[in-house]
């Protein structure tokens, strides 16, 4: 046993001297898409994100991502509350530039996991759906200038109930490049 762990060490410590590991965050602002756009306003975006630079041009990356969409007002003494979708995401991301101004497009798929929405009106509880997970899909477009990373990404989170589920997070972070040349 001790034999494998030391193999293990020293091959992670010898795929590390050449490889080059990104590390990122971000957060941003949420603007709902969908039949959710009916009874949301907009809200926060965040992101971590653990990745493999494959080549110069290519990136490999799981994207923890967060979506916190607040409710509104519907009228008539009613009101629904928060929708949060937080999703896991396996994305590719094309660089079309290998230095300085690197704008890139990426494509993640994975899973979301959609919150629970309240509807209230005239202060008693109608409608409460519960949490549900879906397919996810999020193409976006950004760039990387240095470690400063900046997108635009479309977020399909599938249905809950008969309700579409989906936004624009506009984002902003920082990505960082460890190991390598």
């Amino acid at each position: 046993m001790k034999k494998l762990l030391l193999f293990t060490g020293i091959m992670l410590l010898g795929l590390g001297a050449n490889a080059q590991f990104r590390l990122g965050f971000g957060v941003g602002y949420a603007a709902p898409l969908g039949d959710i756009a009916d009874s949301t306003d907009g809200g926060v975006a965040a992101n971590i994100e653990l990745g493999y630079a494959v080549t110069e041009s290519i990136d490999v990356s799981i994207i923890a991502k967060g979506d916190f969409l607040a409710g509104s007002d519907i009228g008539n003494g009613g009101s629904i509350g928060t929708v949060a979708v937080g999703s896991y995401l396996l994305t590719g991301r094309y660089y079309f530039k290998e230095e300085g101004f690197r704008p890139y497009a990426s494509l993640g798929l994975g899973l979301a996991s959609i919150g629970s929405i309240d509807v209230e009106f005239e202060g008693e509880t109608i409608d409460e759906v519960e949490s549900t997970s879906n397919f996810a899909l999020q193409p976006a477009l950004g760039f990387k200038y240095g470690v400063l990373n900046m997108n635009v990404g479309y977020l399909n989170a599938g249905k809950i109930e008969e309700a579409s589920v989906s936004d624009f997070s506009f984002n902003i972070g920082l990505l960082f490049s460890i190991g390598g040349n």
